[in-house]
């Protein structure tokens, strides 16, 4: 791509578009210190005949998943990772997965599929400066610091930002300014899910290179 000149490449990471996400991170501000960031997925069961289950052809579910969530921890850590580790539970698709960033942040990243449907799919904690920024289901967002700020419930569906992320791809096609999400981003998302992989393999951190 960048022999050819052509950089219009947008991939689907969009929860960094979401609305509620990204307010909550403007009220958070500006980091001064590293931050520790806690990102729970219930992904829950798979349905019988879902793609997920050929892995053999197919890659594995967090494969397949897993760069939405590394893309969102990245975004709001405004770093890629250096580094990856992962560990599996025993008997099951569960993983347990840290990443961590140049300026010493660490994500912590729960993908389980043993949880109750009842329970929201994505909660999420981001800590730092003696702030706390706390997103629920991507229904309901909250910044805890000496004021604390919490959002209107969002009153039926949850958006977690496709229709945002497509405006913003449209209009930088149409007016040929830089992309929504820059392709150096991209690529090291998708190294990072990638070598979650190699991590469980190694039973140790995978160091990544080329990041922010």
């Amino acid at each position: 791509m960048e022999e050819s000149g052509n950089d219009r490449l947008q991939v689907g990471f969009n929860r960094r578009f979401a609305p509620l996400l990204r307010e909550a991170r403007e009220r958070f501000g500006a980091r001064t210190g590293p931050a520790s960031l806690r990102y729970l997925v219930n992904a829950g069961r798979l349905d019988h005949g879902s793609w997920y289950l050929r892995q053999g052809t197919e890659g594995s579910r967090f494969t397949g998943e897993g760069g939405h969530f590394i893309d969102t921890a990245s975004w709001l850590l405004d770093a890629d990772p250096v580094s990856v580790y992962a560990v599996a539970a025993s008997g099951n698709e569960d993983l347990h997965i840290v990443l961590r960033y140049p300026d010493g942040s660490t994500a912590t990243l729960s993908y389980v599929t043993n949880g109750p449907s009842g329970f929201p799919k994505e909660t999420l904690d981001l800590i730092a400066d003696g702030k706390v920024l706390r997103l629920d289901d991507f229904v309901r967002a909250s910044v805890y610091d000496r004021k604390r700020w919490v959002s209107s419930r969002l009153p039926k569906a949850r958006d977690k930002g496709q229709n945002a992320e497509l405006a913003a791809f449209v209009r930088a096609v149409r007016t040929g300014g830089p992309m929504p999400v820059p392709l150096r981003s991209l690529v090291a998302t998708t190294t990072a899910t990638l070598a979650v992989e190699t991590a469980l393999a190694a039973g140790a951190p995978v160091t990544l290179t080329g990041a922010r």
